[in-house]
């Protein structure tokens, strides 16, 4: 299968917002399409606060990969992180395979010319599909990388 990756633009967000809506639905959260146009939105008018890749082929957008750059107080730096991966279930494994982690080494790419030192991520315990997909892309970075052991946590604010 041959795809390309691209960064979302003004033109192609409308595409890409039906897969943002399903990576949502995976995750059970809302699906507020108005809100999701506004908030990538700002990502295609201000590279500042992070980029989004899609990954194309000839009948459309297959997957897309969000990137925020982010301060890291242990460090005193910023570096990148990987908060969005999702790839059409149509298009992982099988004859597909690869389109996951080619949005990875995109995405990997992007930072690296933007000179942060690294990317990290995270996903749900019971994402064992992209934990195996992590496994396999975290031999390719220059130095060692690893699965940590931090817990995340989430504390709710009254809605804005």
């Amino acid at each position: 299968m041959t795809y390309r990756i691209e960064r979302v633009t003004a033109t192609t967000l409308e595409d890409v917002l039906p897969l943002i809506a399903d990576y949502q639905v995976f995750y059970e959260c809302g699906v507020d399409e108005e809100r999701n146009r506004r908030f990538f939105g700002e990502l295609v008018d201000n590279d500042g606060l992070g980029v989004q890749l899609a990954a194309w082929d000839g009948s459309g957008v297959l997957g897309f990969t969000t990137l925020y750059w982010v301060r890291t107080s242990t460090l005193a730096t910023t570096v990148a992180l990987l908060n969005d991966l999702y790839v059409l279930p149509s298009h992982r494994g099988g004859r597909d395979k690869g389109v996951g982690a080619e949005l990875m080494r995109a995405a990997a790419a992007e930072a690296a010319e933007r000179g942060y030192p690294s990317m990290s991520w995270e996903t749900a315990p019971d994402n064992t599909s992209g934990q195996a997909l992590y496994d396999r892309f975290l031999p390719e970075a220059p130095a060692p990388g690893s699965k940590t052991r931090w817990l995340h946590y989430s504390y709710p604010l009254t809605a804005r």
